[in-house]
């Protein structure tokens, strides 16, 4: 069990190039930023739950989040929100709960 198994849901440092590839694609796939009504039009890509991603360019005010309802959300047991302007699962996750949220 890795360092970050409780906080890297989607299991990213223990993923093959190909696996990493297959990942994102999935999740940017699946996901439903698009439908978000914080969702800029035409901000790419889609999927910021996920670590590489990263949050959006263009979305500079938040509105409403629809990550709670989204299958990627429930597939990985996320617990975070508003990934596109707030980081990743992972990001938040480590703010939270890391080392950064314990001061140390």
């Amino acid at each position: 069990m890795g360092k970050y198994d409780r906080i890297d849901k989607f299991g990213v440092e223990a993923m093959t190039d190909d696996e990493f590839t297959k990942k994102q694609a999935y999740i940017t796939k699946n996901c439903k930023c698009p439908g978000c009504p914080t969702y800029v039009k035409g901000d790419a890509p889609v999927g910021y739950c996920f670590p590489p991603i990263g949050t959006s360019k263009k979305i500079h005010w938040e509105k409403e989040c629809v990550c709670e309802t989204c299958a990627i959300y429930k597939e990985y047991d996320l617990n975070h929100t508003f990934y596109c302007t707030r980081c990743s699962q992972v990001c938040q996750a480590l703010k939270s709960e890391g080392p950064a949220a314990q001061g140390t």
